[in-house]
């Protein structure tokens, strides 16, 4: 029986292969730990087309801080849910996960590759606090190092205000033109 080297890109690949069974070996994956494939067998039956699913795990740490100001330091938000997609938000990769009360959401074995080469991972923000907006797109993050920390800003929700400005010394008489301005206190 002769070796195949077969190429996958986006996922998949195929190889025309003589009936046999086949140790395998992952070779190259960017982000992934090679010794981690499963199965490392493989047996080609004659007649007919066959399909080998195979998986590879990484082990890099992503947690991202949804907070006020998108930044370090800012006020967290206290629940949520966020999940990792492609790049348009419609396919949904592995479990939700929950932002906890520190406004912290973890993922656990992403791939990762160098500050140069990073390998490019997309969430989409589900659910947030009763106080907070919804960060509103798909967010991409560069996963260059085997641990990395990234903030999203999730804005505090405005709470229609309704006013009525009226006469002082003429009760329930309202003041036809008139601006009010607010500014926050220091």
């Amino acid at each position: 029986m002769a070796n195949y080297n077969v190429l996958i890109t986006d996922g998949v690949g195929s190889e025309n292969m003589e009936p046999g069974d086949y140790s395998v070996t992952a070779t190259y994956a960017p982000g992934y730990v090679l010794t981690s494939l499963e199965p490392s067998t493989y047996t080609v039956t004659s007649g007919g087309s066959q399909t080998g699913a195979f998986t590879l795990s990484a082990n890099g740490t992503l947690t991202i801080t949804f907070n006020e100001t998108g930044a370090e330091g800012g006020t967290p938000i206290t629940a949520g849910t966020v999940v990792m997609t492609d790049q348009t938000g419609e396919t949904q990769y592995g479990s939700v996960v929950n932002i906890g009360a520190d406004g912290v959401a973890t993922f656990e074995n992403v791939p990762y590759g160098s500050a140069e080469t990073g390998y490019t991972l997309y969430f989409k923000q589900l659910t947030s606090d009763e106080d907070h907006n919804i960060y509103p797109n798909v967010f991409a993050v560069g996963m260059g190092a085997q641990t990395q920390s990234e903030y999203i800003i999730n804005t505090p929700k405005e709470v229609e205000q309704n006013f009525t400005l009226t006469d002082a010394n003429y009760t329930g008489m309202p003041i036809p033109n008139a601006n009010l301005e607010f500014e926050p206190n220091a």
